[in-house]
């Protein structure tokens, strides 16, 4: 079973939470590439969510190319894409703008954003 906590008064949607949770186990290497993630309907009965709920997090997740979703054969996780294949690299490098930008419209200063990144970085590399 999946270590995965949701918080039902925080602001951010269910969905939304389980794709974060998931991303981070992939992107930390916790959940390997090939690894079989549970069906749709054991990982919302675990988290006691609707189906929609976790059908909606792997559809995202697949879109971002973190997961594999082939219908009966189930769920698993994709294997990170080769640098010509996938999302372009532009388009990740301006949502990173994008987001270091609201960071910074947040308050916070350069110095701690690097603190942040570098933390994020540590955290992928285990």
């Amino acid at each position: 079973m999946l270590s995965i906590a949701i918080d039902r008064a925080h602001e951010e949607p269910v969905y939304a939470q389980v794709a974060h949770k998931l991303r981070r186990l992939i992107a930390s290497g916790e959940l390997t590439p090939g690894t079989r993630l549970p069906s749709v309907r054991q990982l919302a009965g675990d988290l006691g969510v609707n189906l929609n709920t976790i059908a909606r997090a792997y559809r995202l997740l697949e879109e971002e190319g973190f997961l594999l979703i082939r219908g009966r054969s189930g769920v698993k996780v994709a294997a990170p894409a080769k640098a010509s294949e996938g999302t372009s690299h532009e388009a990740l490098m301006e949502e990173l703008q994008a987001t270091l930008a609201r960071l910074r419209q947040a308050g916070l200063t350069a110095a701690e954003m690097l603190t942040v990144v570098e933390k994020e970085i540590r955290a992928m590399n285990g």
